[in-house]
């Protein structure tokens, strides 16, 4: 083999191993049954994926799905699609064409009744975290209602109480994990969420968030993508599979 020849060898398997250092591994699970794989390669958005929120937030764009969220708009549009099973394990790739907020939901049967939100992986400009929803749909509600109200009433929601707190059906957003990172940088990021039973782990560039909740034992619905904080984020390579507990 000449230098020319053992140069390009080279450089292939160079840039082989730099994209696979950048892909990450799984865990704590081993991937099963493929349930979805979305490269939006289309040229309109996806018959099963249904967008929420603003009119035309959403749109295809070189290939990737993209989010805009309004300036004027402090809850961001969402987009969701289904999918089916209890321990699944779900990668995407994340890039922020405009700084914001990236909400990756994974909605589910409730044990307080219903479906919603179980596991949430925020990713910001500067930060990653996991979060998890816990409480009755009718608590989230009541709460809704108490912060229009006060709001046409130019005041802030009054806290909630140590009573509340205490009980169980008392809608909360829960922090559980969160780290410093950098996302806001104009590149891809590959994101990796797995789920099983009650444990939750999200990768980003390196980072690894863990966690242990209390309600992602249940049977999921559908994946939300919610973009927040006037941002315009680009999502691809969407694939999700079923998964179990890696052997040890």
């Amino acid at each position: 083999m000449n230098m020319k020849m053992f140069a390009i060898g080279a450089g292939f398997l160079l840039a082989a191993m730099t994209l696979s250092a950048k892909e990450p591994v799984p865990l704590m699970t081993k991937p099963g049954k493929e349930l979805l794989n979305e490269e939006f390669s289309g040229a309109s958005l996806p018959a099963k994926w249904q967008p929420g929120g603003r009119l035309k937030s959403f749109s295809i764009v070189d290939g990737a799905l993209q989010g805009v969220c309004a300036p004027d708009d402090s809850h961001g549009p969402a987009i969701c699609v289904p999918v089916e099973g209890r321990n699944i394990t779900v990668g995407f790739s994340v890039k922020f064409a405009k700084p914001g907020l990236v909400l990756f939901l994974v909605d589910g049967e409730s044990k307080f009744g219903g479906t919603a939100h179980l596991l949430r992986v925020a990713l910001g400009g500067k930060f990653a975290a996991l979060q998890q929803d816990r409480g009755s749909l009718e608590s989230k509600q009541a709460q809704a209602a108490e912060k229009a109200k006060a709001a046409k009433e130019y005041r802030k929601p009054a806290p909630p109480t140590k009573e509340q707190l205490a009980n169980p059906k008392f809608y909360r957003t829960e922090m559980l994990d969160r780290k410093e990172t950098k996302l806001d940088d104009g590149q891809w990021h590959r994101v990796l969420v797995e789920i099983c039973g009650n444990d939750a782990v999200a990768q980003v560039d390196g980072i690894v968030l863990r966690a242990t909740g209390s309600v992602f034992d249940e049977k999921k619905a559908r994946l939300y993508f919610l973009i927040g904080m006037s941002g315009t984020m680009l999502i691809d390579d969407v694939k999700v599979w079923e998964s179990e507990p890696l052997k040890h």
